[in-house]
């Protein structure tokens, strides 16, 4: 059933997938500074202890969502009642530089697994609550690898990441009468962890050669890529669905 919009809006729900650290993390505290009830989902306890102290209102659940047992366990154990209205899809990645050609079957499975049965689980699960209460955000995390290529990463990662795009449309479209919206963001070159390591691995040619391809000349913030997350996530951005949003400081506009 639909809000009144004349009431005051309740009190929403977020699960943030991959939130211990990096953009995850940021999206986290953002959504928790709104009073948003965040739940920080992540497999790495370290990580979760350590977000603890950024995000100090927010509740960490340690959950490996690429185990779709697992996650279904979960859910069942928690129960309907337990799921967001707000649901962040930001695991994924994979910072390995393979050739097309000496990929193998299962590096393209592990792509999969992490970039697109990610998400998917959670949605399909999430998806059908938020419909029923008339109201719901979905966003998955993207790349502009996904759009174009990856300097950075291989043809597995591209694939599952371009496939993530196709699965949010698809989502939007059967979601739209029902108050739920679907989004992408897909980030380019942004200076969390990961990627600084990766940048380390470069020679210097090519640290040379991928800073003149930015347009901007730096990499993008975490900071950068959690407000286009957020804002989706918002009240304000109830007529937007089955967007992708760019925030790649210039370096492909479609």
């Amino acid at each position: 059933m639909r809000t009144d919009p004349s009431s005051p809006p309740p009190t929403r729900r977020a699960w943030v997938t991959g939130g211990a650290s990096g953009i995850g993390a940021e999206v986290a505290r953002r959504l928790s500074d709104q009073g948003v009830d965040v739940v920080i989902v992540d497999r790495d306890h370290a990580a979760l202890d350590a977000v603890q102290r950024l995000v100090p209102r927010a509740r960490p659940l340690h959950l490996d969502v690429t185990d779709t047992q697992a996650v279904m366990a979960c859910v069942e154990a928690a129960g309907q009642d337990a799921l967001p209205d707000i649901l962040i899809n930001g695991v994924g990645g994979d910072t390995r530089r393979i050739p097309y050609e000496d990929l193998r079957e299962a590096d393209l499975t592990d792509a999969i697994a992490h970039n697109l049965l990610a998400c998917f689980t959670l949605t399909r699960l999430c998806g059908p609550v938020m419909r029923e209460r008339g109201w719901g955000r979905i966003v998955n995390l993207a790349s502009i690898a996904g759009r174009t290529y990856s300097i950075f990463s291989n043809a597995a990662y591209v694939a599952a990441k371009a496939a993530v795009l196709g699965y949010t449309k698809q989502c939007a479209y059967e979601l739209a009468a029902h108050g739920v919206t679907a989004n992408a963001v897909a980030h380019g070159p942004i200076g969390t962890e990961r990627l600084v390591a990766a940048w380390q691995d470069l020679s210097a040619d090519r640290k040379a050669e991928v800073q003149g391809r930015l347009p901007m000349g730096r990499y993008g913030t975490v900071d950068e890529a959690a407000a286009a997350i957020v804002h989706l996530c918002g009240e304000d951005a109830g007529y937007t669905t089955g967007a992708l949003v760019d925030v790649n400081g210039g370096l492909h506009i479609a």
